[in-house]
């Protein structure tokens, strides 16, 4: 379908979705705007509700527009490549305690 309207309609463009206007901005120069627009003409807490369950209540995007841009900038740092370089060693020992179990469910 994004394959059939990109060229007809161009890098901006929105479709109805499952009773919903979805719009699509294609390519980096459109999607710069996505996401530095001010929150009063897009809103991001709007569009991403959907994750709410997935950060859980009071964080990113249920909370509103200074809660958020504070949270971000915590991830921000905290997700620099530095930074993720360090945590490697806790990802590997979480991911091989997972398989671990995983493994004894099965057995």
């Amino acid at each position: 379908m994004l394959r059939e309207e990109y060229p007809k309609l161009g890098s901006v463009f929105t479709l109805k979705l499952l009773n919903k206007n979805i719009s699509f901005f294609v390519g980096p120069d459109v999607s710069a705007h996505f996401f530095k627009a001010p929150e009063s003409d897009l809103s991001q807490q709007e569009v991403y509700r959907f994750n709410v369950p997935i950060f859980g209540p009071g964080v990113v995007f249920d909370v509103d527009y200074s809660v958020r841009q504070e949270q971000f900038r915590f991830f921000t740092e905290a997700l620099r490549v530095t930074k993720l370089k360090g945590y490697v060693d806790q990802m590997v020992m979480e991911a091989e305690v997972s398989v671990f179990w995983l493994n004894m469910s099965i057995s």
